[in-house]
């Protein structure tokens, strides 16, 4: 699908995990990095943020009980003067996005776990992405890409913080009702750690 003609400009929300090392300075880096090195994109909106515990796989019979608790939270960036010049399709413009994340992970010290869902030092998940000019959310189903991301519904971590930023969306609310009567819902801990701090409050420059 082609995108609007002309420069225009996406809402994108990503999610920001964090359980090994330093997690504060761990989501601190990330935001900050994204801000610098990707052009024309700034911060329009923060979540909180959440102490979580580690989701594993039950289908792979992967467990998340012998590693360490996640920071957790959302951050909305706003993408302007997006041109079609540059990006033909969203599928060109996801996979930009998502290599340049990617890029960022691995200089914050991520590496490639031989087992998913193991610990990291910093997850950085594209929720979904609002094309403004559009006025539709964007969808995909690639390979490395499938937006919005599929297991939002499934993951407290992302869902409140989701509700911090988006409260007055309803099926965000359902999900949350609909989780706790799931055995993926039940065993999920999540509790606030807080706000960001001053030094996140000066990259948000709200």
């Amino acid at each position: 699908m082609k995108m609007g003609s002309g420069d225009t400009y996406y809402d994108i929300y990503l999610g920001f995990g964090s359980n090994v090392g330093n997690l504060e300075n761990n989501l601190l880096n990330a935001v900050f990095l994204i801000r610098k090195e990707i052009t024309n994109i700034n911060i329009i909106g923060s979540s909180n943020i959440y102490l979580s515990s580690p989701v594993g796989n039950a289908k792979l019979k992967i467990s998340a009980a012998h590693q360490p608790d996640f920071l957790n939270c959302v951050i909305l960036y706003r993408m302007t003067g997006v041109n079609q010049n540059l990006y033909k399709t969203y599928k060109d413009f996801g996979k930009q996005l998502l290599f340049k994340l990617k890029n960022i992970e691995k200089n914050l010290g991520r590496k490639k776990e031989a087992v998913r869902y193991s610990p990291r030092v910093i997850d950085i998940d594209i929720l979904f992405i609002y094309d403004n000019y559009s006025r539709k959310t964007i969808k995909l189903n690639l390979p490395e890409l499938k937006l919005p991301h599929p297991e939002i519904k499934n993951r407290k971590f992302v869902l409140l913080p989701l509700l911090d930023l988006c409260g007055n969306l309803k099926n965000i609310k359902e999900a949350l009702i609909e989780i706790d009567k799931t055995d993926a819902g039940l065993f999920q801990r999540i509790t606030p750690y807080g706000c960001f701090n001053k030094n996140f409050t000066k990259i948000l420059k709200f």
